[in-house]
């Protein structure tokens, strides 16, 4: 999804790989949802329980929706699959599973499969990482090369941003609900 907006030649580029247009990270029962990166708890210190339970309230109020814009998670979601997301998940599913998130560099909202999780060794510039107990390894599904030959870029995931911490996780993308010949579960895989 990344590899195709991001060609780093040309920051102002449109919109990141999911869209917040109409189908967007709003929950779907009435509301709007929080934002993720800076929800209760993350980033600043201690929070009022009251604000931290209303952000909690927030999320569990219903699956969000997403629309996919980008192609760098091809064959297994295709630009223009509209997903739901549970917006409940506090920790980081197990490996294969697909997650939304925010990208470290820029903040957008970005959609990629687990690869590594807390505590794994990642093979890194010729070596390896240990991932800490709130981080966890994201990569795209896309063939680089079949990226590129399409014009897309390169996929744009850990390789490049490295470790993803727990406070950018906005939920893990658990079901499609269109288009029509495509509807079903997300399949954890790798």
């Amino acid at each position: 999804m990344e590899g195709d907006r991001r060609q780093r030649q040309d920051p102002g580029r449109g919109p990141a790989g999911l869209s917040e247009g109409p189908i967007s990270e709003e929950p779907v029962a009435a509301g709007t949802g929080p934002d993720p990166a800076t929800g209760a708890g993350h980033g600043a210190g201690r929070v009022e329980p009251a604000r931290r339970a209303a952000a909690v309230a927030e999320r569990a109020r219903g699956p969000w929706r997403v629309a996919v814009t980008e192609a760098s998670m091809r064959p297994a979601i295709e630009p223009g699959d509209w997903l739901l997301v549970d917006p409940t998940t506090r920790s980081w599913p197990r490996r294969g599973s697909v997650v939304v998130f925010r990208e470290p560099d820029s903040g957008e909202l970005a959609i990629k499969r687990v690869a590594g999780c807390p505590g794994d060794h990642v093979p890194y510039a010729g070596g390896y990482l240990i991932l800490a107990p709130d981080e966890a390894w994201l990569l795209s599904d896309a063939n680089e090369a079949e990226l590129l030959a399409a014009g897309f870029g390169e996929p744009v995931d850990s390789r490049r941003y490295g470790p993803v911490p727990i406070e950018l996780l906005v939920g893990r993308a658990w079901f499609r609900y269109g288009p029509l010949r495509r509807i079903g579960r997300i399949r954890p895989g790798r």
